[in-house]
């Protein structure tokens, strides 16, 4: 027994020696791709937790077995493993793990990476669209991207949104930017799924958009969707489900304090004697639901991706709703090595009912009908018929406004794009794509003879009204590539040719009974159906040189013709040029630890526009009146061209400590010429307005972008981007004709905002509310022009009064992970914008029979009374002006989004045979710090992007939203 054990412990111990003589100690020095040493790099015996770390001068020393591996890791650098297979002396040197600078950035008509542009650009990632409650992808942009606004002109389902890329250009044309969605032109985003979207990356200065000519003039906006790839069938699965509310409400008088009010306004009935709270009667739950599939896979010939989704958005006021399907489909195959087929199409099929806002209660505002109903009156009166407010004539209250009418649209679009690219060689080849969108809205409005008011008076309602659009485009595109040692060459040149054809039919009939209530062959409206149509030529080119990634430069060129303009006007020459030169790659960078990249870029170039005009501006045009007879509408102009911009833009790019921090900053000077107005006509003329080539515009700012990797460790990471970015607006000239254009109706009363030269677009336009008169009780106001007369006696005493343009837009974005658990938080605000808060008109103006909120309750009643809020004064908008009084700090900070998500591990995902589970709850619009009095800092009546901005009129605010969801991968 003592021998057996003897032996085993002989043959124990050398084994223990044996394995001891195989191990080797190695010695050796990392360094970095300039020859510099890299300290604290970590060394580690693969599959051990043996390792070691590099000193201060990049050497290190390990033991470690003859046949094993190395591993080298240092964060902002790529991993290496070398084998030591008997070698006692191992020297490494590390490569940037920079994949912020190599990464893809698509630009127009291809691709490039993000070191080696020159021009001001900017993406979105997938990342920052998902798990969202949004009906539009263009919402995902706001706040992520500096130099882009993105407004939202309402927050009820499936409203429009704004979008100005580094200021507004433009008066009365266009100043929406071009969206390219796989390479489908169009002037409307909304209606992709934002779960089928890789990317967008917005064209920002004049050099990026210039290859897309007078189509790019405010901006380019590339959606790419994602793309199948080589391999296993993949399949996805995303779905959530939420609710959404107000995230606050308003005060109004209760029904003693109404009575009262009413009483001194010489009122002698009330309605009733309810105390209804019409916002919790009308502001209710509304609740959101998404789910969508997708389909993906290929070959190394060929990929495919396949996706469908629904949507629905039942808004916080009821019956407000949208509903969408979505498909979406694209693939690529290699036919032969020479031929390459392309082809994508996106479907989406909608439907949404609709809730009156951006007006009064008396012109069918639900949201302000909220606020300004009286308490006293319940919903319906006794003979089933909604109740309407007393003294009024026959306004009704907002749930009849809500639900009195069926008002609803259908909408179905498509757009699609077949390509075949023609390889002559590795270097040379043609693409040509033929490419289609086209549109089909169905509106339908119907009210019964009973219910509401307005019903009542016309017996009966039906309009209903279609519009068919269809743009084909075909692109024919010519690139060459050719790298030479350390020389990079690319020539693109191209042909274009687009055309649109627009019909529209409406209908309208009433009178569906007779006085006596008995069924009656109804009164059809004469309507004369419309069409329009617009075609483009265009010839485009492009020139790209890089040498050794230091000394850049690019330069494009784009002829347009549009059918908007006369022959001798019809073509615009837009080119532009960049240029960029990485500092970092110079010799005397090489020994500069601490910058990893340094770049500075300039650019200038020229764009065009010729949107917003209509499609028959230069001609002559007539009008049908109800006689039939002809009457001249607009003389004409074949002076009529392009409006012009051009940009010009430095720039700076800047990564530090190992990728750890990116920094960008762009300053740019925009100036817009030979501006496209509809120009306001004297009445003597017998025309409204027409378009001409009137005056110019300027735009300056500067953007700021910052990325930091705060923690980077293996259990724990955290990282922030902030933007940061101002504009500068300011309308140079308006030509020699035109002093001041008006626009902002306001009901009643003068337009709130004025254009003129030397003031921005925007600028609010009144009286100056001075206070209360303490003996009267009546508003005062300034006497700009000191002739002894104020108020609405003296129009001349109306001067500016503010502004809707911010001083400054921001966002902040923090994603911590730990674990499987992580943390996304979005904060986006803007800063030093004001709002032209009409709604107070209606809730503090105390001219009539509407309630008001409890401000009045600080009314001037008493002489010798010292406040800020004018007497009540009936039948009268004297104390109510467009004035100061209602111009307000519209600034907030809002954190728009907070996603809490939990990613299943690897090996419960392979038990399930399963390659992504991810649970998450997300908050949107969670928090929101604003001064601004009104529900909602963040809307605006007309399009927050055109002359009419800055104003809100009972506009339906922005709501809450708490979702839980979950993507699934197999």
């Amino acid at each position: 027994m003592r021998k057996k054990f003897t032996l085993l412990m002989v043959c124990i111990l050398c084994g223990i020696s044996l394995s001891m003589a195989q191990n080797v100690t190695i010695k050796g020095l990392v360094k970095d791709q300039k020859g510099l040493p890299l300290p604290g790099v970590s060394v580690k015996v693969k599959g051990t937790n043996q390792g070691a770390s590099t000193a201060d001068n990049g050497t290190y020393t390990i033991s470690a077995p003859q046949n094993s591996t190395l591993e080298f890791s240092f964060i902002g650098f790529k991993a290496v493993e070398e084998t030591v297979n008997n070698r006692t002396t191992i020297n490494v040197t590390l490569s940037d793990d920079n994949q912020q600078l190599n990464e893809v950035v698509v630009i127009g008509y291809g691709t490039t990476t993000k070191k080696d542009l020159t021009t001001a650009v900017v993406s979105v990632s997938s990342k920052d669209l998902e798990n969202q409650p949004i009906t539009n992808p263009l919402q995902a942009i706001q706040g992520r991207a500096a130099g882009v606004q993105v407004s939202s002109q309402s927050g009820k389902p499936g409203a429009g949104i704004s979008i100005s890329i580094r200021g507004n250009t433009s008066i009365t044309a266009s100043n929406s930017p071009l969206y390219v969605i796989d390479g489908v032109t169009s002037r409307d985003a909304s209606f992709v799924n934002a779960n089928d979207i890789e990317s967008m990356t917005i064209l920002k200065d004049a050099s990026a958009a210039a290859i897309y000519g007078s189509s790019g003039a405010n901006g380019v906006v590339l959606i790419t969707t994602k793309k199948g790839s080589a391999g296993k069938l993949k399949v996805a699965f995303n779905a959530f489900t939420g609710f959404s509310n107000f995230w606050q409400e308003q005060e109004v008088l209760n029904s003693d304090q109404y009575v009262g009010l009413m009483r001194e306004l010489g009122y002698t009935s009330f309605g009733g004697t309810n105390n209804t709270d019409w916002q919790k009667e009308t502001f209710g739950t509304g609740k959101q639901n998404q789910y969508q599939i997708s389909l993906s896979g290929g070959t190394k010939s060929g990929q495919y991706y396949f996706s469908t989704g629904y949507q629905q958005d039942q808004g916080v006021v009821a019956p407000a709703k949208l509903d969408r399907l979505t498909a979406n489909f694209n693939a690529t195959q290699n036919i032969t090595p020479w031929l390459k087929l392309t082809g994508n199409a996106v479907l989406t099929s909608s439907t949404s009912i609709d809730v009156g806002d951006n007006s009064s209660v008396s012109r069918g505002g639900v949201i302000l009908g909220a606020l300004t109903t009286p308490p006293t009156i319940g919903i319906f009166a006794p003979n089933g018929q909604y109740t309407t407010i007393p003294n009024a004539g026959g306004w009704d209250n907002p749930l009849a406004l809500a639900f009195g009418s069926d008002n609803r649209n259908r909408n179905f679009r498509f757009i699609g794009a077949f390509g075949a690219q023609l390889n002559f060689t590795k270097d040379l080849y043609l693409k040509s794509t033929i490419s289609t969108n086209n549109n089909r809205n169905f509106y339908r409005y119907f009210t019964d003879n009973f219910l509401t008011t307005y019903g009542r008076q016309e017996r009966g309602v039906v309009r209903d009204n279609t519009t068919r659009e269809g743009v084909w485009l075909n692109e024919n595109i010519l690139n060459y590539t050719k790298n030479v040692g350390k020389n990079a060459f690319t020539a693109t040149g191209g042909y274009t040719i687009q055309s649109s054809d627009w019909k529209y039919n409406n209908n309208e009939s009433t009178r569906f009974y007779d006085a006596a209530g008995n069924p009656n062959a109804p009164s059809v409206a004469l309507t004369i159906p419309q069409r329009a149509q617009w075609s483009k030529q265009s010839y485009l080119a492009r020139v790209t040189y890089a040498y050794d990634s230091k000394y850049l430069f690019s330069s494009n060129f784009r002829a347009d013709g549009s059918s908007r303009f006369a022959k001798e006007n019809r073509f615009g020459y837009f080119p532009s040029v960049s240029a960029g030169w990485r500092i970092s790659g110079e010799n005397f960078m090489k020994e500069n630890k601490t910058i990893d990249d340094l770049k500075l870029r300039g650019s200038w170039g020229k764009v065009g526009n010729d949107e917003g005009i209509g499609d028959y501006a230069y001609l002559k045009l007539y009008s049908v009146n109800a006689q039939g007879e002809y009457n001249l509408q607009n003389p004409a102009n074949n002076a009529l061209t392009w409006e012009k911009t051009t940009q010009t833009n430095i720039g700076l790019d800047l990564t530090m400590f190992k990728s750890r921090i990116t920094f960008s900053a762009d300053a740019y000077l925009k100036k817009t010429n030979d501006l496209l107005i509809n120009v306001q006509l004297p009445p003597s003329s017998g025309f409204g307005s027409q378009a001409y080539n009137v005056g110019a515009m300027e735009n300056k700012g500067l953007e700021f972008t910052l990325s930091t990797k705060n923690f980077d460790r293996e259990k724990f990471k955290w990282t922030t981007d902030l933007n940061f970015s101002l504009n500068r607006n300011k309308v140079t000239d308006l030509g020699s004709t035109t002093q001041s254009l008006d626009f902002a109706g306001i009901y009643e009363r003068d337009a709130a905002v004025r254009v003129v030269t030397g003031m921005p677009l925007g600028s609010f336009y009144g009286y100056q509310f001075t206070g209360v008169n303490p003996a009267t009780g009546a508003a005062m106001y300034a006497d700009t022009n000191n002739n002894g007369v104020t108020g609405s006696a003296d129009p001349g005493d109306r001067t500016f009064i503010g502004s809707a343009q911010p001083k400054f837009i921001y966002g902040m974005t923090n994603n911590l992970t730990y674990g499987n658990w992580n943390l996304n938080i979005f904060f986006q605000g803007v800063q030093g914008s004001q709002l032209f808060n009409a709604s107070r008109i209606d809730l503090e103006g105390m001219f009539d029979s509407k309630n008001q909120s409890v401000t009045v309750l600080d009314r001037w009643t008493t002489p010798g009374q010292i406040t800020t809020v004018p007497k009540s004064l009936r039948s009268s908008s004297e104390n109510s002006l467009t004035s100061s009084r209602f111009v307000e700090d519209a600034s907030y900070l809002r954190l728009k989004t907070a996603t809490l998500s939990y990613s299943f591990g690897q090996s419960v995902l392979e038990k399930l045979k399963m390659s992504k589970i991810t649970l998450f709850a997300t908050g949107y619009n969670l928090l929101t710090f604003t001064k601004y009095s009104g529900l909602d800092p963040e809307v605006n009546v007309n399009s927050a992007n055109g002359p009419s901005m800055g104003v809100d009129f009972g506009t339906y605010p922005q709501s809450r939203s708490i979702l839980f969801g979950v993507n699934i991968g197999f």
